[in-house]
């Protein structure tokens, strides 16, 4: 749902995934669809009035079918609640997460019966010789595009400032000072 809002995946995904979900109708697959609906539902409505009815009305004929265990009836009456109200609660993009301007943002379009180019290379780890090459390589190509003061935004969090056998050091020491003389 939230790659769907954030608009990097194709709101058709999201309406692709609803549809397979209610298609055949369990209390998980209800629960999921009624959650996921929640999520990107106020972003359907925008962009694809149509798509939202259509789940929308298949919600209306699982809840009539009654076939459901109750409490995800109740999910499903919420969820119309939910719809009367527009999605007031759940807000397509928080505003704090609104980072990328509109006209550089690029939506991906996958399709649940795409076939995809599969690269199996990759889910095996190859050795790099050039590590520490392509690093610098990397840390200028990031300086120059980020700027400078960035290494302190994000790219010192997993690099090791050297106290770490300092704080080993004093928790040590706090933990003995902690232990009961006997």
């Amino acid at each position: 749902a939230h790659l769907v809002n954030q608009q990097i995946a194709h709101e058709i995904l999201a309406l692709q995934l609803l549809a397979l979900l209610l298609e055949r109708p369990t209390d998980d697959s209800v629960e999921v669809a009624v959650n996921l609906m929640k999520e990107v539902g106020h972003l359907l409505g925008e962009v694809s009035p149509q798509g939202l009815v259509a789940i929308f009305d298949r919600f209306r004929s699982i809840l009539h079918e009654g076939e459901i265990d109750k409490r995800v009836q109740y999910m499903i009456e919420g969820l119309f609640l939910v719809r009367k109200r527009d999605f007031e609660e759940f807000p397509t993009v928080l505003p704090e997460l609104d980072l990328v301007d509109n006209d550089e943002q690029i939506t991906h379009e996958p399709y649940l019966d795409m076939d995809l180019e599969l690269k199996p290379e990759l889910d095996y780890f190859q050795f790099d010789p050039k590590y520490e090459q392509n690093e610098e390589k990397y840390t200028m190509i990031r300086h120059e595009i980020l700027g400078s003061d960035s290494e302190g935004e994000g790219g010192a969090m997993f690099e090791s400032d050297g106290d770490d056998e300092d704080d080993e050091e004093a928790a040590a020491k706090a933990a003995a000072a902690a232990k009961p003389v006997q």
